[in-house]
């Protein structure tokens, strides 16, 4: 009974590990009244919970910490206000009729907070005038791009129906390019035929100078190794006009190596649409209708 006693007593005790004078580690028993004494000595702080690591706050007294806090909440407020009243100057200059005005207001609420819906869809308002005119169209699609991912549905659809010109444009855009492609396949497959033909003959001329070069060099090298056994110099001859000939037949493969690149360049450059006039207008034209989808896809699905 005495031991059931003791076991019932150490339950209420805690333990601790510490250093003695010794420099050893040593066993202390904290009694239970010891320990709640203890917990009481320790001072709590309230410490505010940040979503990132704010290393700033860790140096900072609560004083300065909470002054902190009240100006950023101070240039919050100031930042917003600033914001709606620019908001509300791009929509009265829209109404106006005065797009280079919102365009302007537009701009400085971009910077102020470059993803606000509103924002890109009242810029994109202004820089198109309302959906009319496109003068810089990388521009657009690039504040469209903005549209798509921050603006709301009900902007959306208001984009959406004054998009009517928008629609007839990419119509235009598409049956213009549809037909500069056209042509400038059809004068890459006239040409292609050509330039083949071209590369074919390099390359058959190439080979023709090539062949001769190759053995009179071999066999310049080999009646090198002989040239002064005879004595009256008949191999040293034979070297010298071999090897005068081999000269030639590199001076011919040279210029037959030339040839034969231009072909091949010529080939390459064909199916490059910059290298003709027609094919740089066709990639206006078809950069054109990618930019003009793009915008319009920013607020509508339907981009068939």
């Amino acid at each position: 009974m005495a031991e059931e006693r003791l076991i019932d007593e150490d339950k209420d005790r805690k333990y601790r590990i510490r250093i003695n004078e010794d420099g050893e580690e040593e066993l202390v028993i904290v009694e239970p009244d010891d320990a709640v004494a203890e917990e009481e000595e320790i001072p709590v702080f309230d410490v505010p919970v940040y979503e990132q690591d704010d290393e700033e706050a860790a140096v900072l007294t609560p004083e300065q910490l909470a002054e902190r806090n009240r100006l950023r909440e101070e240039e919050e407020r100031s930042r917003a206000e600033k914001l709606d009243k620019l908001v509300a100057e791009t929509r009265a200059r829209l109404d106006e009729g005065d797009f280079e005005a919102a365009q302007y207001a537009a701009g400085k609420a971009e910077l102020i907070s470059p993803e606000n819906g509103e924002v890109c869809f009242l810029k994109l308002k202004a820089l198109s005038r309302n959906l009319t005119q496109f003068s810089n169209l990388e521009e657009c699609a690039a504040v469209a791009d903005g549209v798509r991912s921050f603006t709301a549905e009900n902007m959306k659809a208001e984009l959406k129906a004054l998009s009517g010109g928008l629609k007839t444009r990419i119509a235009e855009a598409e049956e213009n390019t549809a037909a500069l492609r056209e042509r400038n396949e059809a004068g890459k497959q006239e040409r292609r035929a050509e330039f083949m033909r071209r590369r074919k003959n390099a390359l058959t001329l190439l080979i023709a100078c090539a062949a001769p070069f190759l053995a009179l060099l071999i066999a310049a090298i080999a009646l090198s190794t002989m040239m002064f056994s005879a004595e009256n110099g008949a191999f040293l001859i034979a070297t010298i006009a071999v090897g005068a000939l081999a000269f030639i037949a590199f001076i011919c493969t040279l210029i037959a190596a030339n040839k034969y690149w231009s072909a091949v360049r010529n080939v390459r450059l064909n199916e490059t649409d910059g290298a003709t006039k027609l094919g740089r207008e066709y990639t206006v034209s078809n950069t054109e209708l990618e930019l003009l989808k793009r915008i319009y896809g920013s607020f509508s699905n339907d981009i068939s």
